[in-house]
């Protein structure tokens, strides 16, 4: 069943990097973008992207609240089917998104800031 005004994740991956390259200038790929709507808190999502942008005020911040709307929904569409949940907690892909965390690190770094890295880099547990 899907929630009313939802879009698939596909379609929120593609509006939110096609709103960073035009709106901020920011030439962020699809895989980071994907990685940070895999993140389940708001307000991690909202740290991560306050950290791309450099700041939340004016546009940013509306940009900001706006794709955790719409994140919100596409969470809630999400939980509606069981097949997906199982898709969500698939190790492997666990593994591959702590990859695209890892490359968001390196992108802020190279930004200037180093805000969202951590200090020692993620290694799968044995």
């Amino acid at each position: 069943m899907a929630v009313a005004g939802a879009v698939s994740g596909e379609q929120l991956v593609h509006w939110c990097t096609q709103q960073l390259r035009k709106t901020f200038g920011l030439d962020v790929s699809e895989e980071i973008i994907q990685y940070v709507l895999s993140i389940e808190s708001a307000e991690e999502i909202r740290e991560y992207v306050t950290d791309l942008l450099q700041g939340n005020e004016g546009k940013k911040g509306q940009f900001i609240e706006e794709l955790i709307t719409k994140w919100q929904k596409n969470d809630q569409e999400l939980i509606s089917d069981p097949l997906q949940q199982c898709f969500k907690k698939d190790g492997t892909r666990e593994q591959q998104l702590r990859k695209e965390e890892d490359k968001i690190c390196q992108f802020i770094h190279k930004r200037g800031t180093g805000q969202a890295c951590s200090p020692a880099p993620w290694s799968p547990p044995l």
